[in-house]
């Protein structure tokens, strides 16, 4: 990364190698600032100032996002899937503060990957820190689920 303000009006930072902007139709989208590394199976995040709470630090809702994204992300490109699996239950502990302008990884480890349910976790990392780890369970595409017939 570069040493200008990631923040600043019309800098845009370096990515780092392997990661794209993130183009999903829908919520995602509007979140901005989220990035995908296929090769990895990975998504990350440059902090933002819309993603801040009042106490000026990315807002837990965003991180459970970021998260979510992550492990759909991670489980559609290993499952080989076409459409991401729907979230069942998604825990996050919150651990230290993700502070504006910084890039956070989401590291998905897959336990189960089964034929209905899946079940995984996360560590949020801003380099070395452990910013949130989160753990989910999740259930498998199906056209139905996603509104489409069968």
């Amino acid at each position: 990364m570069n040493s200008q303000d990631p923040l600043a009006p019309g800098c845009e930072p370096e990515l780092p190698s392997g990661f794209e902007p993130m183009a999903r139709p829908g919520f995602v989208n509007n979140c901005g600032g989220m990035y995908v590394n296929l090769e990895r199976r990975m998504v990350a995040a440059r902090i933002l100032p819309e993603h801040l709470n009042p106490l000026g630090i990315a807002h837990g809702g965003f991180l459970a996002t970021l998260a979510d994204t992550g492990f759909g992300t991670a489980i559609k490109l290993t499952a080989g899937s076409e459409l991401p699996p729907a979230t069942i239950n998604l825990d996050m502990d919150y651990l230290s503060p993700a502070l504006p302008g910084r890039w956070i990884e989401v590291q998905v480890q897959i336990h189960k990957l089964g034929r209905s349910i899946s079940v995984a976790s996360c560590s949020l990392l801003d380099g070395d820190t452990l910013v949130a780890r989160g753990k989910g369970t999740f259930i498998n595409n199906t056209r139905s689920l996603h509104g489409r017939a069968q």
